[in-house]
């Protein structure tokens, strides 16, 4: 069996099993256009393929190891990596709110200054899933569980977690262990993949489950490369002026929850700590530069993290976390009072200003909360956070031709966000604009993962005699370049 090949198929063709779209599920006019995919139906269609491949696999003694295998060159790894976020993200798997994900895109670009010539596109994200744990998929796709952004007291903590598992990437630890453990065959490799996919408890036993033999030498080879890792996240830290002694303090941290065996964290499972690496993390981080006392908003966005994720916000915490709970507690008038004093004491603070805004709407104050936004830009000019608020504000006052205006500028820029194909395929539905909100929506499928939907909506363009020539020729290759993938 070729590795680079018909390894990359397997994964590919399981994901894209699972991603076929239901029958009669077309996405929606309006505001369910990102809700198609139901995701117990995917999680269980994954799990139910796993469980085919592996026992068809175990039935068979003749299916070579991936030891016998030739590597893996960074234009398929980078493939592999895309297909494996883009099914993550089109599950729910990954948290979408555009605050927090530049906050972690931020800290993660930071350390990647460090990394001459380098040759990956990453993209860091932050996991829907309490479990501590973190991963880096092939080709720079580094996955945070938000259970571990919980445990991380500062962001040099977390950012030695995004550090070492950069490291892994540079070093293709990941597939290197899949190349030279003999043990691991294909089904092996899919189990890992699914269990990423199921997380939590159920996808943790698929993926020991998938490894079973294997499991013992896949742990002690990890343990070699995560002194390499350690090493070369460290010195990433100091390069971005983080302070190194961030990674032995996340490492105090994960010793106290795991007790002596580290059985109950997943992260530890995967990344074995030892005594030998706390006194190694904690020898070089003695003779680097602390990073100085840095101004950063790692505590707001820890706060943030919790009114996105939690139903039910307890009123406790920072000022900002309980003027939030308020927020989500529907009591707007004692938002607004707490709120309006942090923006006042710092006005150039997104975190607050956006907080404050979002307030004033659900107070029915829009226009002030249009001005909130619009200072807001002109301190971060074409800041995409600020401007999907902005654009929103104006497609709910019915100002569909100003909020077209924003879009664009938006996808001129971020030409593979999905929420912006979104927001574009609702404006044009209100702009009676069929033909464009067609290609938005299929711009969407294919960013998600879901390129025979796309196709079908390039063809629905192609044929409807009111597209204009421009927009015919748009589709005509864009339809194109997804048949030849």
């Amino acid at each position: 069996m070729n590795f680079g090949n018909d390894y990359y198929t397997a994964v590919s063709i399981l994901f894209n099993i699972a991603q076929f779209p239901i029958d009669g599920v077309v996405m929606p006019e309006h505001s369910r256009r990102l809700q198609e995919f139901a995701l117990s139906a995917r999680l269980g269609v994954v799990a139910i393929l796993l469980l085919l491949i592996s026992f068809t696999s175990s039935a068979r003694s003749d299916l070579p190891s991936l030891g016998e295998n030739a590597s893996i060159n960074i234009e398929r790894e980078m493939k592999l990596g895309r297909s494996v976020y883009k099914k993550l993200l089109s599950v729910g798997l990954v948290e979408t709110n555009p605050l927090l994900d530049r906050y972690i895109n931020d800290l993660g670009f930071r350390l990647l200054a460090g990394i001459d010539n380098r040759v990956r596109d990453y993209r860091f994200f932050i996991v829907r899933d309490d479990a501590v744990n973190a991963f880096a998929v092939p080709g720079g796709y580094i996955g945070i569980n938000r259970g571990l952004i919980a445990q991380a007291s500062t962001q040099h903590q977390l950012a030695s977690v995004m550090a070492h598992e950069i490291a892994h990437v540079e070093l293709r630890h990941g597939l290197d262990s899949m190349e030279k453990g003999s043990e691991v065959n294909t089904a092996s490799i899919l189990a890992m993949i699914a269990g990423l996919v199921l997380g939590g408890e159920v996808g943790s036993a698929v993926l020991y489950g998938g490894i079973a033999g294997g499991q013992q030498a896949m742990v002690n080879f990890t343990r070699e490369n995560e002194y390499e890792a350690d090493r070369i996240g460290i010195e990433l830290m100091g390069d971005a002026h983080f302070d190194p002694h961030g990674m032995a303090e996340f490492f105090a941290i994960m010793g106290k929850l795991s007790g002596s065996s580290g059985l109950g964290i997943e992260y530890l499972r995967t990344h074995p700590l030892s005594n030998n690496r706390v006194a190694e993390a904690l020898g070089r981080a003695q003779n680097m530069p602390s990073g100085g006392n840095q101004v950063d908003d790692f505590l707001l966005f820890k706060d943030f993290l919790q009114f996105v994720s939690r139903d039910h916000l307890q009123d406790q915490g920072s000022d900002f976390l309980r003027a939030l709970a308020s927020t989500q507690a529907a009591e707007y008038d004692r938002a607004d009072k707490m709120l309006v004093d942090l923006y006042r004491r710092d006005s150039d603070n997104i975190w607050y200003g956006i907080a404050y805004a979002e307030n004033l709407e659900h107070l029915g104050r829009e226009t002030e909360a249009e001005l909130v936004y619009r200072r807001l830009l002109d301190i971060f000019p074409g800041d995409y956070v600020l401007s999907m608020h902005l654009l929103r504000l104006l497609k709910l006052a019915g100002q569909y031709e100003s909020a077209l205006v924003i879009a664009r500028q938006l996808e001129n820029k971020f030409s593979e966000n999905q929420q912006i194909y979104f927001e574009l395929s609702e404006i044009y539905e209100s702009l009676q604009q069929p033909s464009l909100r067609m290609m938005a929506e299929a711009e969407f499928h294919r960013i998600t993962g879901n390129p025979r939907q796309a196709v079908r909506l390039y063809d629905q363009v192609l044929n409807s005699p009111e597209t204009d020539l421009a927009t015919e020729s748009k589709a005509r290759e864009k339809r194109l370049i997804l048949l030849e993938q």
